[in-house]
């Protein structure tokens, strides 16, 4: 089946966002791993030790001949003002430069590991109050897939133009009685995808991160570098990041089992067809995007891998507040509707 209008609004504005951002970020890392110099965003004067950041390939010549003056085994970094990461584009000065400096706040009171803790707790937070009834709409949209999936089984290789214009009939209904809004749902990812790779910048470039550890674990290492030496502290929090992401994943069909099992949801009439073309796309986009982030993250940061365990378990923790606010809506309503029914039929009686 060809995708539908949302799926291709979807892709168009991943595409944008991720190219916008690409465009105004430049890569922090050397190719030792670590970050550079230059990229380093500090709130106080940090003096760290030259090898804990990469000097060879800093592009700011003031920088460089800085470090060329010294003989020092440590370096001197300056606070970064919100004007000098505007000069190095939008991403940086709107949102890179506040997400690391939120993180290095923290941490200057904490340690890193809490700075990215509390910086990632305030962020979603944010976002779930900015996107509420997007969110909302969003996770009626899940609620309701295995009643899409029995849809789109029930036209399942039907591909006139009326079979098309009835299941699209079929689709909008069902839409307009659980008060869904497809292209709600544009909106969070519209905020989200930027402040995710704002997320990633900035904790390789925020001077705690750079330096700072967790539990011991320096968070300027990777995944790969806890395998090849058998770190099993960075192991562990790349190995539950994984695990977050899929049952965040899997939380609302969950959520949704629960409510048929505790009588709040009334259970469907027939189930959906096993292997239905909607429940496989859905399953291999899972698959597929945890096994995305799993390949990406092995050689990023732990700092950043920290964060999306943490993001994953806050989200999973919104979701399940955003399902039993729209599941009491819900139920609000069915209980209106029957309160109307009934009053509309007490008044034809007295006719």
């Amino acid at each position: 089946m060809k995708k539908t209008l949302l799926e291709k609004s979807r892709i168009l504005f991943l595409c944008i966002l991720v190219s916008m951002g690409l465009a105004a970020c430049s890569n922090p890392r050397g190719s030792d791993g670590k970050t550079k110099l230059d990229q380093v965003i500090a709130l106080h004067e940090e003096v760290i030790d030259k090898d804990q950041v990469n000097i060879s390939e800093v592009t700011d010549e003031d920088v460089l001949a800085t470090v060329e003056e010294s003989d020092s085994e440590t370096v001197t970094i300056p606070p970064t003002s919100w004007s000098s990461a505007w000069k190095r584009g939008w991403f940086d000065g709107l949102i890179v430069w506040p997400i690391a400096q939120m993180i290095n706040f923290f941490a200057y009171y904490t340690d890193a590991g809490w700075g990215i803790i509390l910086a990632t707790l305030i962020i979603q937070l944010l976002i779930f109050l900015c996107t509420y009834r997007s969110q909302i709409s969003q996770q009626r949209m899940q609620e309701i897939q295995p009643q899409l999936n029995r849809l789109q089984a029930k036209y399942e290789g039907k591909n006139d133009e009326r079979s098309k214009m009835l299941m699209t009939q079929e689709m909008q209904k069902l839409y307009a009685d659980n008060d869904i809004h497809p292209f709600g749902s544009l909106l969070v990812m519209f905020i989200q995808l930027p402040v995710m790779m704002g997320m990633f910048y900035a904790t390789m470039r925020a001077a705690t991160t750079v330096y700072g550890s967790f539990m011991g674990m320096p968070l300027s290492e990777t995944p790969l570098y806890g395998f090849q030496h058998l770190h099993w502290g960075i192991i562990a929090v790349y190995v539950l990041m994984i695990v977050t992401s899929i049952l965040q994943m899997q939380l609302p069909k969950w959520l949704n089992k629960y409510d048929v099992k505790s009588g709040r949801v009334k259970a469907p009439k027939e189930e959906a067809k096993p292997g239905g073309m909607m429940a496989n796309t859905m399953n291999m986009t899972m698959y597929m995007t945890t096994a995305l982030i799993a390949f990406m993250y092995i050689s990023w940061p732990i700092a950043m891998s920290f964060y999306w365990l943490v993001s994953s378990l806050i989200r999973a923790a919104t979701s399940i507040l955003s399902h039993f606010i729209s599941l009491n809506e819900r139920e609000k309503k069915q209980v209106e509707e029957k309160a109307r029914n009934t009053e509309g039929i007490l008044k034809n009686r007295k006719k």
